[in-house]
């Protein structure tokens, strides 16, 4: 799939939910400044969940979908020195891509996977790989994609 970045007009979205892992708050705060920026940009309505680590992402999932027309997802998983890190991500993301494919329903990700903060610093900086934007702009594409007829 090529994505349009030029991307949609306004249309008339019901809200979109960023739901956002506040484990690393400075990761998770950059990203969300991304994020918020370009819908804001678009004229789009948000709201915020902030849990605290990326395995409470998946709870909220299903609680929330009527609310929403799309999730954007934030957050950061630092690898260390044991399992831990393979865990927490493929449990979450296992978990939050099963929902969108068994629901049909537009989630993008800048959940970090990386090997150390200096990586996670560069990802999520607006004036860096700005991935908070990214997901925003997919999240948006993937909605469109969805309700086209």
């Amino acid at each position: 799939m090529v994505l349009d970045w030029k991307l949609m007009e306004p249309k008339n979205y019901k809200k979109i939910l960023i739901i956002s892992s506040n484990f690393y708050p400075e990761i998770s705060d950059n990203l969300i400044e991304g994020a918020t920026a370009f819908l804001k940009l678009k004229k789009i309505q948000y709201e915020i969940l902030t849990v605290p680590g990326s395995m409470e992402i998946p709870l909220f999932l299903k609680k929330k979908k009527n609310d929403f027309e799309g999730y954007i997802i934030l957050g950061c998983v630092i690898k260390g020195e044991t399992d831990h890190y393979n865990i927490v991500k493929d449990i979450t993301l296992s978990k939050i891509y099963d929902f969108s494919y068994e629901n049909n329903f537009p989630v993008s990700n800048a959940l970090l996977t990386v090997e150390n903060y200096s990586q996670a610093l560069d990802r999520s900086k607006t004036n860096r790989k700005n991935l908070g934007q990214n997901a925003a702009k997919v999240c948006l594409e993937l909605i469109n994609k969805i309700n086209e007829k």
